[in-house]
């Protein structure tokens, strides 16, 4: 009797007390974790740095991504070498427009707050 006079939508949403618990099927919920294009930042989510220039403020990447270092962390990039490996995520608090995260992994875990600034023509390109 109560269905009836609540609107379709909204009846549909309340829980079905009659049914037992154990007759319910488990529906697979999709994750980032088993789908790999999931999210903003695709996998697989390392690359190794090609080039670190003008004292930490930009990352070249293998993939000829150009990444802008976030101001208050660019003494830490600065140190940074050719042939690092790091991680690329994103941020889910960016501190402006600042929204993806470097992460060299290494004796000590290094993290830097990046933009992509641009893309340059990989090795052999036709430019």
């Amino acid at each position: 009797m109560l269905a009836r006079s609540l609107p379709l939508a909204f009846a549909l949403a309340l829980p079905l007390a009659a049914a037992p618990a154990g007759a319910q099927t488990a529906v697979p919920i999709s994750t980032c974790d088993t789908d790999a294009l999931c999210g903003r930042v695709p996998r697989p989510v390392g690359l190794y740095i090609r080039a670190v220039e003008d004292d930490g403020r930009y990352l070249a990447l293998e993939d000829g991504s150009l990444w802008e270092v976030e101001i208050s962390d660019r003494a830490t990039t600065a140190s940074w070498i050719a042939d690092d490996f790091v991680n690329l995520g994103w941020i889910a608090a960016p501190r402006g427009d600042f929204e993806y995260l470097l992460t060299r992994v290494g004796d000590l875990e290094q993290r830097a707050a990046v933009r992509l600034a641009g893309r340059r023509p990989g090795p052999g390109a036709q430019e």
